[in-house]
């Protein structure tokens, strides 16, 4: 007796639907490359904290971790693969603990004015070119000591 597989036309279907998705993400707009850096009035670069794009055609957004010299690399599907073209609000987020019982090991720099923390407050706007490269210079001031010892 030889045996014979048997498969239905709904699995071969099933199979032939999942081959032609596999690697395709949900539809959305079309992501560019993004990076750039953050400072203070003063140049000195932000060196902590989180920098967020939302999209005013889309509503997507994207982030990129500050680094210690203020470059930040923008991901929205990705960690590092860009941002929605057209126009964005942009935020600078920090969440930094210094209450005295942390003892840091590097300095973080100083601190941002929290204004630039909410899409309600922050005046940073942004515009990502349909183009291979999207350099981004964000500039923002600085907490003021009143600021910082409420924190």
């Amino acid at each position: 007796m030889r045996y014979q597989p048997f498969v239905s036309s709904g699995v071969l279907l099933l199979l032939a639907s999942l081959l032609l998705t596999a690697g395709c993400r949900e539809s959305g707009p079309r992501i560019y490359p993004a990076r750039g850096r953050v400072v203070f009035a003063d140049g000195d670069p932000v060196r902590l904290g989180t920098v967020e794009l939302l999209s005013d055609e889309h509503g997507t957004t994207a982030t990129g971790k500050i680094e210690q010299d203020g470059t930040f690399v923008l991901g929205t599907f990705t960690d590092s693969d860009g941002a929605a073209a057209g126009s964005h609000r942009a935020i600078v987020v920090q969440l930094a603990v210094f209450d005295g019982t942390l003892q840091h090991q590097k300095d973080h720099g100083a601190m941002v004015d929290p204004l630039y923390g909410s899409y309600i407050s922050s005046p940073l706007k942004v515009t990502i070119r349909r183009a291979e490269r999207n350099d981004i210079e964000l500039q923002v001031e600085k907490a003021s000591k009143a600021e910082k010892k409420k924190r």
